[in-house]
């Protein structure tokens, strides 16, 4: 699994959802294998594992949690990634 860095669309999705100050949210890239073992067995072309919402850390950083996109849908990254993050803040669909 790959750390990317994108920080434009998941800081854009935060800052309009009120989170202020410093914030983690990592993004990875993986292969559809790898996203399999991490959730169910099944393909899914990206998973959100959220931490605890609105806790600050003792070092004042917000974590969020983890975004893992599947390199299948590589060419819809940042959408998926903004998908996930909204899921990371408690923002879900029906």
């Amino acid at each position: 699994m790959k750390k990317l860095a994108n920080p434009s669309v998941v800081e854009k999705t935060v800052r309009e959802h009120g989170i202020m100050g410093k914030y983690e949210v990592g993004v990875y890239q993986a292969s559809e294998d790898e996203v399999k073992k991490l959730w169910d067995g099944q393909p899914h072309n990206v998973l959100s594992f959220p931490l605890e919402l609105d806790k600050t850390y003792p070092d004042g950083v917000i974590r969020l949690g983890d975004i893992v996109v599947c390199k299948t849908d590589i060419e819809r990254f940042e959408s998926l990634v903004e998908h996930a993050c909204l899921h990371l803040l408690g923002i879900h669909h029906n």
